[in-house]
């Protein structure tokens, strides 16, 4: 390859990432204008998992209601932007792989996109609403419990970004494996220090330090674990399956998919 297809290849990867960083960028800000006119249910939704003696939020200057109502839409905009900045990811990456593993860049993005948002869900549903109520109920009869809007709400927020993030863990288990970076024997041998690692994430990722919200993430995390090791294993066969069909000149069972060494 001459320097000039070198030089080409390279601006037409840059393009490449111009358009998605600008198509992900879009679909942020639209998400963020569809949160801005659909604000009156983004509120309620985000403090529905309030106790109700806690959800007249309190401001402490002119300019809070404003600069939180633009971190709620901020957020909003991520959260429900997420499937479209994940697909644009992998379809920035694509070219990286095979003609046959391109072609599963649209599951993979939606398996992402799934667990993303399915933690989002598990953490707003069954941890988020336990955790306040046991933060808000600690020794309450101290103090005078009152609830800011700004505190409260960019609490919720990573709050639940991180249960999202943490249900990316069989994504990137099984990227590493196909990559040939680990391997299943890897995962299985070191379970014990991965449990140990997955309580330290847990302890760590969850804003509230309860142990109630530790728990809930610590045991998804743990199956997870448990639920990568399956794929990467299933994964590996089909592989090596498909490997050995090309040595010996038969069609691979899963219809031609160029396999990528381990």
């Amino acid at each position: 390859m001459t320097h000039a297809e070198e030089r080409m290849t390279l601006m037409e990867h840059l393009g490449e990432l111009r358009k998605r960083l600008f198509i992900s960028a879009a679909a942020v800000v639209l998400c963020m204008l569809t949160a801005a006119i659909l604000q009156k249910y983004v509120f309620s939704l985000l403090m529905h998992p309030l106790p109700r003696a806690h959800r007249s939020l309190l401001t402490f200057s002119p300019s809070e209601p404003l600069l939180v109502s633009l971190q709620v839409w901020f957020y909003s905009g991520l959260i429900v932007s997420a499937p479209i900045v994940i697909y644009e990811f992998w379809a920035f990456v694509g070219p990286a792989f095979t003609t046959g593993e391109r072609k599963r860049i649209l599951p993979i993005a939606g398996i992402t996109a799934f667990l993303f948002l399915g933690g989002i869900v598990f953490g707003y549903w069954a941890v988020l609403p336990r955790g306040l109520q046991f933060l808000l109920g600690w020794n309450a009869h101290f103090f005078n419990v009152q609830v800011r809007a700004a505190d409260y709400l960019s609490f919720a927020a990573w709050f639940l970004v991180a249960f999202g993030a943490v249900f990316e863990m069989p994504v990137i288990l099984v990227g590493l494996v196909t990559f040939g970076i680990i391997d299943v024997r890897f995962l299985r041998k070191h379970r014990r220090a991965a449990i140990v690692i997955n309580a330290v994430v847990a302890a760590v990722a969850t804003p509230s330090q309860d142990a109630f919200s530790m728990l809930a993430m610590f045991i998804p995390l743990v199956v997870l674990y448990e639920v990568a090791i399956v794929v990467a294993a299933v994964l590996v066969r089909r592989r090596r399956r498909a490997l050995a069909a090309k040595m010996s000149g038969e069609p691979p069972e899963d219809g031609g998919v160029s396999p990528t060494p381990a």
